[in-house]
């Protein structure tokens, strides 16, 4: 099992490689929904939604059961967007999420973010590079508290078109601990690679492989391998048909 997941983190990003058996490892699917709207020239709202299932655990041979290896999560955002040009925008949206929603011990978290978003071309291929800030509440189910903490996130991203209905598409984001209650500083990582089909105007589906891993402290890494089935539909409320 080891040298599957070395091969898939070789594939899939810069991620921790190294002492595998040391850490925690899932497997599992990822649906997401991403829905946008253009409001008019300037002003843009999205809808993001998805959620983690795992399915396998993927321990070694000779290491002990993950002491939780079914992790569930959701996911709901919303935000809203201004388009200061074609190539840079500016974004507010509020984050609700839960953590472990099977269980007793789930988590819920109340987030807000702002973001900046950056696109540049070079010949065929589309990067993104976005700088987002979490200013995060996770409730403390023990003592009731939900203690404000905040991190940043910097995210790089591409787009290629295979042919005319058909692209590839990747990125890579590292998490940022910039409160003192939160450690590591580095504490998170999310890669993602996938193939997508325009269907029509309003229509994309990509299908493709989703690596996340959270730092849980005492050199250990928990690790998520996901199947991501994604819907990506997006309107534009400035034209009759969307009315």
């Amino acid at each position: 099992m080891r040298k599957y997941i070395t091969i898939f983190n070789l594939l899939i990003g810069l991620i921790p490689i190294n002492s595998v058996a040391q850490n925690i490892n899932i497997g599992g699917v990822f649906p997401t929904i991403d829905h946008s709207g253009k409001i008019n020239n300037k002003a843009d709202y999205s809808l993001y939604y998805f959620s983690a299932f795992s399915l396998i655990n993927l321990k070694e041979e000779n290491q002990n059961p993950n002491p939780n290896p079914y992790y569930h999560l959701l996911y709901a955002e919303h935000a809203l967007h201004y388009n200061f040009t074609n190539k840079l925008i500016i974004t507010g949206s509020y984050v609700y999420q839960r953590e472990n929603v099977l269980r007793d011990n789930y988590l819920n978290e109340n987030r807000f973010y702002t973001q900046i978003k950056y696109k540049q071309g070079f010949k065929k291929i589309s990067f993104t590079h976005r700088l987002r800030f979490d200013g995060r509440f996770v409730e403390n189910r023990i003592t009731k508290k939900a203690p404000f903490t905040h991190r940043l996130r910097y995210l790089i991203g591409l787009d290629y078109p295979i042919r005319e209905n058909l692209y590839f598409t990747a990125y890579e984001e590292p998490f940022f601990n910039t409160s003192t209650i939160s450690n590591p500083v580095y504490n998170e990582n999310w890669a993602y690679c996938a193939f997508g089909s325009r269907v029509n105007a309003k229509n994309k589906l990509e299908i493709g492989l989703l690596f996340v891993t959270w730092n849980i402290g005492n050199k250990k890494w928990f690790n998520q391998y996901y199947l991501q089935m994604t819907w990506i539909n997006q309107i534009d409320l400035t034209k009759k048909d969307n009315k």
